[in-house]
């Protein structure tokens, strides 16, 4: 296939952390800051004609991170909070060899992919009383340089369509939105919490976009917006016998992405724990997706092809434990 029979990636990464916890009657400070040097390199084989040069880049970054607290009375808060963090591919995203489940279908990773950095900023109140407590927190999200998979035609094959889903830095993005979390003890046995999550989801254009594999070619991302949400409800059960249930629902709403959009997706798992043998063994069960609705679909249309991506991989899962204290 022309790309040789071997590659080789290296990541190189020196840290330092400072941490900071001030407290007052009235507020509190938490500050943190990481400082980062990192070298990477992913030398190729010479024999491949695709990525036909090596690529090696450093980078020296900080990431601060900061939460200002201030106390209202004993049971209620506001807090600021601010962060930077940074998602670096791994070597699958950057594997140059292809894979494919389906042969019109081709995965491909990208040895020049570069990081993706996030910036959160939320504000934030919070109420506790004795059976439960609230949290309502609205956030703005910036993130440069997303790394993901798009999808491209590959023109050069006569016996079949090809699609290329490769991984690419796509430019910009942004998140604001709204997010309520709630736990409450509704009776001695019996606690619930959930979260519902409503936020808006902005892809930025990006028209500096190009594919080398397997041939040279450029792509762009139109700008999108659109309106979604998350929500989860969780509910813990403590029964006779030493035995608690837990069950847990999610739902995921359609979101637009990069070239289409991720289709809804659910999950009821259930968790089932029970203490034997005086104490000493532990039973555990756990069955996640039980109704197997969690995998990833996408639909994705471009001008000369449509695209019905779907991703069940161990998204139904039951497993049985145990655990004994000698």
């Amino acid at each position: 296939l022309g790309l040789g029979d071997r590659s080789r990636w290296g990541e190189t990464i020196y840290a330092g952390y400072f941490n900071y916890i001030f407290e007052q009657e009235s507020f509190d400070v938490e500050a943190g800051l990481r400082a980062e040097q990192v070298d990477v390199f992913y030398d190729l084989s010479p024999e491949n004609i695709y990525y036909d040069q090596n690529d090696a880049y450093d980078y020296f970054n900080l990431y601060p991170n900061v939460r200002v607290s201030f106390k209202l009375n004993e049971t209620n808060a506001l807090s600021l909070f601010y962060n930077r963090r940074v998602d670096r591919p791994g070597e699958p995203e950057l594997r140059v060899f292809p894979k494919y489940d389906d042969p019109e279908l081709l995965k491909v990773g990208n040895p020049y992919l570069r990081p993706q950095f996030t910036q959160t900023a939320e504000l934030a109140y919070s109420r506790d009383w004795d059976e439960g407590s609230v949290f309502l927190s609205a956030y703005y999200r910036i993130i440069n340089d997303p790394f993901t998979r798009i999808y491209i035609e590959d023109t050069t094959s006569s016996d079949y369509p090809i699609i290329n889903r490769i991984y690419q830095n796509v430019g910009s993005a942004t998140n604001k939105g709204i997010e309520l979390l709630l736990t409450q003890r509704i009776t001695d046995f019996w606690k619930a919490s959930g979260s519902v999550n409503w936020y808006i989801n902005t892809i930025d254009a990006y028209d500096e976009g190009t594919v080398l594999f397997p041939y040279v070619r450029p792509f762009s991302i139109e700008k999108t917006k659109d309106n979604t949400w998350d929500a989860k409800l969780n509910n813990t059960f403590t029964l006779p016998g030493k035995m608690e249930v837990q069950l847990t629902g999610l739902y995921y709403a359609p979101k637009n992405i990069p070239q289409g959009r991720q289709l809804a997706r659910s999950s009821v798992d259930l968790g089932v724990k029970k203490i034997i043998l005086n104490d000493k063994g532990e039973l555990v069960l756990s069955f996640t997706d039980i109704f197997n609705r969690f995998g990833i679909r996408q639909e994705l249309t471009q001008q000369d092809f449509q695209v019905l991506y779907q991703n069940y991989y161990e998204t139904q899962v039951a497993r049985l434990g145990f655990k004994y204290k000698f």
